[in-house]
């Protein structure tokens, strides 16, 4: 027997949705596709916008004052370059950045056993997550700004943050597989992958400081870089372990009361001999419990003896007095 069936099941789902193939996926496209992105709305949007959005980014993924300045001092200098970046250049940036969220929805229908949607479609659903992703940056943003001297702040932060972010998968999960899974079954999945998300960013604040520093002394300006790839490769393993977890807990939790409600009266099911199951039977032939089959269908009687053949003899001998 099986000591551990759960932890089996969730290390099978993960070999076969390829964790760590999906975490590079995530973490390269977000690499080479969103932070562009992001570096050319900055030509268009306001200081305001721009200095919200990398206060997000170095509040999740712990990056120093110092090391951020740079990226913040790029952002807004790209204003001076609107003439030359153009829509073009925006149109194209938002293009590029739906990489990202194609590979995302090949995560979630690998991991919802779901097929994938292409074509215009597939394209609509990636804009309209990008544009959802930014709005929710700058909701939580001004939220998390207008906080600022309340009592409990910390608290309140993380608050906003684990529902923020609970919405915000909650809804990605539903667009991205196309509205075939139901929301409540989505539910379980979301608010793990808050809860992965919020811990991921508590536990960088602790540790990315340093790490960042240490790249950023041995390599230049390009450890920044390496260091933050890899703080998304992470990211994006966490994306991937917290959906496969919250499909198997959705289970667990939805489909598990059904089949018990379903008792007796659930669907039988074949057996050798042509017997039949019923769910809530305890295992037994024809809903009857395991070990109490009853002399009727077994041929014999509660002790275990045959009884058929003498039982055939005795109606015969009754039934010859009456034949004559």
């Amino acid at each position: 027997m099986d000591p551990f069936p759960p932890l089996r099941r969730l290390l099978s789902e993960l070999s076969r949705i390829e964790l760590i193939d999906r975490s590079l996926a995530l973490g390269a496209q977000a690499l080479l596709a969103l932070i562009p992105m992001l570096m050319v709305l900055g030509a268009f949007m306001p200081d305001v916008w721009v200095q919200g959005v990398m206060q997000q980014i170095r509040d999740v993924i712990g990056l120093r004052e110092d090391v951020m300045e740079p990226l913040r001092q790029a952002a807004l200098s790209e204003q001076a370059y609107q003439p030359q970046t153009g829509i073009a250049g925006l149109v194209v940036s938002f293009l590029s950045a739906t990489s990202f969220s194609r590979a995302l929805q090949r995560m979630y229908t690998r991991a919802w056993d779901q097929p994938g949607e292409r074509g215009v479609r597939a394209l609509r659903s990636s804009l309209l997550w990008i544009l959802g992703w930014l709005v929710m940056l700058q909701v939580t943003a001004l939220l998390l700004r207008s906080m600022t001297g309340v009592l409990n702040t910390g608290l309140l932060r993380t608050v906003v943050q684990l529902a923020a972010n609970t919405l915000l998968w909650w809804w990605t999960s539903r667009l991205l597989l196309g509205a075939r899974v139901p929301w409540r079954n989505l539910l379980p999945g979301a608010v793990l992958t808050a809860a992965s998300v919020v811990a991921l960013a508590r536990l960088s604040g602790v540790f990315m400081p340093a790490f960042t520093r240490s790249n950023l002394e041995q390599f230049g300006p390009l450890g920044v870089v390496f260091a933050v790839g890899s703080w998304l490769v992470v990211f994006g393993g966490v994306l991937v372990v917290a959906t496969v977890v919250g499909r198997l807990l959705s289970q667990w939790w939805l489909l598990e009361p059904e089949r018990e409600a379903s008792g007796p009266t659930g669907p039988a099911r074949d057996l050798p001999g042509g017997a039949r199951d019923r769910p809530g039977g305890g295992g037994g032939v024809g809903g009857i419990g395991r070990g109490g089959v009853g002399p009727g269908l077994s041929g014999r009687d509660p002790a275990g003896e045959e009884e058929g053949p003498e039982r055939d003899e005795g109606e015969h001998e009754h039934r010859r007095p009456q034949a004559g």
